[in-house]
C-alpha cells in the first residue's frame, strides 16, 4: 500500500507512531520522577517502568493517529490528548501506589504542574535551535528526549532531598478535604496547560521572557501547594503538642494520686501491723499468713500497678511518643480495656521520623482499641524494647472472627466495611519509606499481633 486518503505512506505513518509514542513514552517517564518527588518515595525503577509502559502506551498511540488524522486541529488534539493522559494516569496511579481515585488525582495534577513546566522551558530551548543549525535529526532527537527527562531526573532528585512531597502527604491524607484539594489542583494545572500552549505563538525573541514567566509561574503555584500543606501540618503538630502538655498534665496527677494513694495505704498498712501483733502474740500463724497476702494485694491494686506503669513510660525517653502513649491509656482506661505496657531498657531514638512513626504506631493502637472494645475479653499490650540498635514495638489485641490477613493492608478493606480500613493501608505507605523497617501481622490463638522492627 503506497498511499492513503491522508496521503501518507505507510512508511511514513509508521514513523509519525513511532515518534508520537517515543514523545508519550519520554513524557511519563518525566511525569513519574515528579510522582516519586511528590510522594516523597525513593525512586524504584521496577515501579517506574511499569508506570510509564501502562500509562504512556494508549495516549502514545493515540497521539500518532491523531498526527495522522488532525492534522489542522491542534489545540483540539492536545485538550483530548492532556485528558486522555490525565485519565490513565491517575487509574495507573491509583492501581500502582494503591490509592483511591481523589488522591492519585492529586498526585497526578502536582506532578503534572512540575512536568509541564519542565516541558515548556526545555522545549522552547529546542525550539530556538532549527534543523539548520544542527548536524543531523539524531541530534535534535537527543535534545528533546535526553536534555528533557535528565533535567527532570535532577530536579525531581533535588525535591526527593529536601522532602517537597512530605507536607504534601500530610495534605491528602485529610480525607475531609481530599476534593476540594483536587479542585484546587485541577485549576492549578489548566492554567500550567493554559500556559504552555502559547509557547508555539511565540517567536525566538520572547523565549527568554517566556521561559522565566514559566518559571515564576510554577515557583508561585508551587508556593501556593506548599502554603496548604505546610498549614495542614502546622495544624497537626500544633494538636499533637496540645495533646502532649494536656497527657504531661495527666501524668503529674497521676503521679498526685498515686502520692495520696501511699499516704493511705501507709495508714492502713499501720493498722494492718497492729492486728498482725496481737495474732503473732496469740500464736495466729494462719491469720498473719492471710494478713500478710491481702496486705500484698492490696498494696499491687492500689500502687504497684501504677509504679510498674510510671517506671514503664519513665523508659520511653521520646517526648512525642511518651505523650502518644499516654493519650492512649488515658482513652482505654475511660473506655474500661485493661492495657499491659512494657517498655524495655530506655527507649531513646527510632529509626524514623518522629512523626511517621506516631502515626503508625497511634493507627496499630486504635485498631487495638476498636477490635478491643468489640471483644468479649477487651485487653491491649503495647511493648516497647529498644536493643542493640534496633527498636521493636509490639501491639496485642484479642480478636474472635475471621481476619484475611492477605487483605488487611488493601485500602477500603475492613471486617466491618465502609471507611474503616483505612488505617493499616496509611501505615504501609508511611512504612514503605523507610527499607529497614518490618512489620509482621500474624493472628494466632484468638489473638491479633503486629510487631513492627525498625
Amino acid at each position: 500500500m503506497e498511499g492513503n486518503a491522508m496521503g501518507y505512506s505507510m512508511s511514513q505513518m509508521l514513523w509519525v507512531c513511532a515518534l508520537y509514542m517515543m514523545d508519550s513514552l519520554c513524557s511519563h517517564m518525566v511525569l513519574g520522577f515528579y510522582l516519586f518527588a511528590v510522594l516523597d518515595e525513593k525512586l524504584c525503577w521496577k515501579k517506574m517502568g511499569k508506570f510509564v509502559l501502562l500509562a504512556g502506551s494508549f495516549p502514545g498511540i493515540f497521539g500518532g493517529l491523531g498526527g495522522l488524522f488532525m492534522p489542522g486541529q491542534v489545540l483540539l488534539f492536545y485538550v483530548l490528548s492532556t485528558v486522555i493522559v490525565f485519565s490513565i494516569a491517575t487509574f495507573v496511579v491509583s492501581r500502582l501506589w494503591k490509592r483511591d481515585l481523589w488522591r492519585a488525582f492529586c498526585l497526578v495534577g502536582i506532578s503534572a504542574i512540575l512536568q509541564v513546566s519542565n516541558a515548556a522551558v526545555v522545549g522552547s530551548i529546542v525550539q530556538s535551535i532549527t534543523l539548520e543549525q544542527l548536524a543531523d535529526f539524531l541530534l535534535f532527537a537527543q535534545q528533546m528526549f535526553l536534555l528533557y527527562p535528565l533535567t527532570a531526573w535532577g530536579i525531581s532528585s533535588l525535591l526527593k532531598k529536601l522532602h517537597f512531597g512530605r507536607p504534601i502527604q500530610y495534605l491528602l491524607e485529610d480525607g475531609r478535604h481530599i476534593r476540594r484539594t483536587a479542585v484546587v489542583v485541577l485549576l492549578l494545572e489548566i492554567t500550567v496547560e493554559v500556559f504552555f500552549t502559547q509557547r508555539m505563538m511565540l517567536n525566538n525573541k520572547l523565549l527568554f521572557t517566556y521561559n522565566a514567566a514559566v518559571i515564576i509561574l510554577t515557583l508561585l503555584l508551587l508556593c501556593l501547594i506548599m502554603y496548604l500543606a505546610r498549614r495542614e501540618e502546622s495544624t497537626r503538630k500544633i494538636q499533637l503538642q496540645e495533646s502532649m502538655i494536656l497527657q504531661q498534665q495527666m501524668y503529674v496527677e497521676n503521679l498526685e494520686e498515686m502520692q495520696r494513694e501511699m499516704r493511705i495505704f501507709r495508714h492502713d498498712y499501720k493498722n494492718m501491723l497492729s492486728g498482725m501483733y496481737l495474732y503473732a502474740q496469740e500464736g495466729e500463724v494462719g491469720k498473719i499468713q492471710k494478713t500478710l497476702e491481702k496486705l500484698e494485694m492490696d498494696f499491687d491494686q492500689k500502687i504497684g500497678e501504677k509504679i510498674y506503669a510510671t517506671t514503664q513510660m519513665g523508659n520511653i525517653r521520646i517526648p512525642e511518643v511518651k505523650g502518644l502513649v499516654m493519650s492512649k491509656l488515658v482513652k482505654m482506661n475511660e473506655l474500661g480495656i485493661p492495657c499491659r505496657l512494657e517498655a524495655f531498657y530506655p527507649i531513646v531514638e527510632i529509626g524514623m521520623d518522629i512523626w511517621d512513626f506516631n502515626r503508625c504506631l497511634g493507627i496499630l493502637l486504635d485498631n487495638a482499641i476498636e477490635a478491643a472494645q468489640e471483644s468479649g475479653q477487651p485487653g491491649v499490650e503495647l511493648l516497647l524494647m529498644s536493643q542493640g540498635g534496633f527498636l521493636t514495638v509490639r501491639v496485642a489485641n484479642p480478636w474472635e472472627g475471621e481476619i484475611d490477613i492477605t487483605r488487611i493492608w488493601e485500602e477500603g478493606y475492613s471486617t466491618k466495611g465502609g471507611e474503616r480500613g483505612l488505617g493499616l493501608s496509611s501505615c504501609r505507605k508511611i512504612l514503605e519509606k523507610y527499607p529497614g523497617a518490618v512489620l509482621v501481622t500474624s493472628c494466632e490463638n484468638k489473638t491479633f499481633v503486629q510487631e513492627l522492627t525498625l
